[in-house]
């Protein structure tokens, strides 16, 4: 009883969250594929079947290989790239949250709100001490829950 309570309680949080990004999101014209940005949209729903741990990693090595690929090409400025890493390694390291949170930046970058938002919450499910996702998710809460004022500065 209290866990489907729980479970209502975050369903409505999240909700209120992912209509609020859909408001701040200006930029409409995605440089997403939109054939990547539903991949991505079913890889979580995929996700949240799962239960990290469950199942081995096909190749824990590659998927951190591919993080790091996926990060260094964010911070050149090719989030185009960094989603296409990032991608690659979720096929190596399905439950690496560090993988979900640079996929969610690229995914933010490109205008994605949404999606940056969920990943970053899937992130945080897989690890719930991950203070870099946690920070901006934080962050990006408070964005969403800011007034005009605060969004124009």
């Amino acid at each position: 009883m209290v866990c489907a309570f729980v479970k209502a309680l975050l369903q409505g949080f999240l909700d209120r969250k992912i209509r609020k990004a859909d408001e701040v999101s200006e930029y409409t014209a995605s440089s997403l594929d939109p054939g990547v940005e539903q991949t991505i949209r079913h890889l979580l729903e995929d996700l949240e079947l799962f239960v990290p741990g469950l199942d081995p990693t096909p190749d824990a090595e590659a998927g951190h290989a591919m993080a790091r690929a996926a990060q260094v090409a964010l911070e050149r400025g090719s989030e185009r790239e960094a989603v296409v890493r990032a991608l690659r390694g979720l096929s190596f390291a399905p439950h690496d949250p560090t993988l979900h949170y640079v996929l969610s930046s690229a995914s933010f970058e490109n205008g994605r709100v949404e999606l940056a938002f969920r990943l970053l919450c899937h992130a945080l499910w897989i690890n719930p001490g991950y203070s870099a996702a946690r920070q901006d998710l934080e962050a990006l809460s408070a964005f969403l829950e800011g007034g005009e004022d605060e969004r124009a500065a």
